[in-house]
């Protein structure tokens, strides 16, 4: 692999951004971690070193409005080229839809749906220009897959990513751009503390269910690579995705709603 080759991963910081990260140094891409904690960002960057030959780290927070263009600009200003860009940060927010604020919201949604979304524009064009073959990995989540009661804004977001995903990978793979969308299920990361969500021992949300990040970010890169379209990390995931495209949306947003009502 090209060690001139560049890695923009968002969420980079820690959890599967940072698994995504180890794995994509070790095909020797030079990378660029982007995260809202500076001191966070460091201490990633200083577990890469060793593992590739350049690794940079920008300080955004992509849950304002306009992150998009300001990231994509700062890029373009220090760095050569994206070859490969992965919009891996997101946030979900627990709890009853009308008790969470306009705040809360307009920031979820900025970060999970709007700068992805206008970060797979900006950069997607410009790799567009390139004859060299470039990738973007987009995560989404199981949620995606379903309605989900107390995480119902944030499991629209992620099934948006899905469709949008899988929409774009048709728009582009003629340009020598590759899209492919990794869907995770429960992973063993900060996502839950920040969402509110509890570890509930033997429940729904117990941490004994939840996937190694080191795993999903695997078979994240391992479809990137051999180009799939859409991928969901985990056997047990990829019958919970079949189960719920062939039962009635009736039927699974009643099962989602005893899930998370009695987690």
């Amino acid at each position: 692999m090209n060690s001139e080759k560049t890695a923009l991963i968002t969420g980079g910081a820690s959890g599967i951004g940072l698994e995504l990260a180890k794995l994509l140094a070790a095909r020797n891409y030079n990378l660029i971690l982007v995260g809202r904690n500076k001191t966070n960002l460091e201490r990633a960057k200083k577990s890469l070193e060793g593992l590739t030959q350049n690794i940079n780290c920008v300080v955004q927070d992509l849950s304002i409005q306009g992150a998009a263009q300001v990231l994509f600009d700062k890029c373009k200003d220090n760095y050569q080229g994206i070859d490969i860009l992965v919009n891996n940060a997101g946030v979900g927010i627990f709890g009853p839809h009308t008790s969470l604020s306009d705040n809360e919201l307009e920031n979820m949604l900025m970060l999970n749906i709007t700068n992805l979304t206008l970060l797979c524009r900006l950069f997607g064009s410009e790799m567009s220009t390139r004859k060299e073959e470039s990738y973007i990995l987009n995560v989404a989540s199981l949620a995606g897959y379903q309605p989900v009661p107390k995480l119902a804004a944030y499991a629209a977001s992620k099934s948006y990513v899905l469709s949008f995903s899988e929409a774009l990978a048709k728009e582009l793979e003629n340009n020598g751009v590759f899209v492919t969308c990794l869907s995770p299920g429960h992973t063993q990361t900060n996502f839950f503390d920040e969402a509110g969500i509890e570890d509930n021992k033997g429940g729904f949300f117990s941490s004994t269910t939840r996937m190694d990040p080191k795993s999903v970010a695997k078979i994240g890169v391992n479809a990137m690579f051999k180009k799939k379209i859409s991928v969901v990390a985990g056997i047990r995931n990829n019958l919970v995705a079949a189960s719920n495209r062939f039962a009635p949306r009736a039927v699974v947003a009643q099962i989602s709603k005893r899930l998370t009502s009695n987690p």
